[in-house]
């Protein structure tokens, strides 16, 4: 089973980049991890034109079928962002936006994570990952926060370290769960 960790920061060493990779490190040994970070991909903005209401896909030719296609695949997807403003990254926000085809059914069982970094004020950031995988029916385990500004500075937020091993063992004992379901 795949988990499947989508980074929203264009950082590539930075906190929110780091702290999903501990938590894929101490789920690696039992399932299938991948990491793919949203920079590295060409994702427009949604046009609000409505054609995955009729389609069920986008009209839009870009990278984002691809990902919508690694998250149908994926029993576990973390989302992990930086908080600016108060609020994700404006990469993820594009991403959330437009796997809006997915909503209907199509992550229905599928569990849904966050790893969100900032400063001090974290803001909506959290609110706003967990009403994403509500709208696209997913199963929302608590995620991890880190408080961190500059590169490489979330390891001392102890806190936040351990709760990747927290979070790991969620989604774990989620995973096992769902795959019994699926099984039976």
């Amino acid at each position: 089973m795949l988990v499947l960790g989508m980074i929203g920061s264009a950082r590539k060493k930075g906190n929110s980049a780091f702290l999903l990779q501990e938590v894929l490190r101490h789920l690696q040994d039992d399932f299938e991890t991948e990491t793919i970070f949203l920079s590295d991909h060409d994702i427009r903005p949604c046009d609000g034109c409505h054609y995955c209401e009729e389609n069920g896909c986008c009209r839009i030719d870009d990278d984002m079928q691809a990902l919508c296609g690694k998250m149908e695949n994926a029993g576990a997807i973390i989302l992990s962002t930086p908080s600016y403003m108060g609020g994700v990254s404006s990469r993820m926000r594009a991403f959330m936006e437009r796997t809006w085809p997915l909503r209907k059914g199509r992550m229905t069982g599928k569990i849904g994570a966050y790893v969100v970094t900032g400063r001090r004020r974290i803001g909506v950031a959290t609110v706003e990952v967990e009403e994403y995988f509500s709208r696209i029916g997913m199963i929302s385990v608590p995620g991890v926060l880190g408080y961190a500004f500059e590169p490489g500075e979330v390891v001392r937020d102890k806190e936040a370290m351990s709760e990747t091993l927290r979070l790991a063992r969620d989604l774990r004992s989620c995973l096992s769960l769902t795959g019994r379901k699926e099984e039976s």
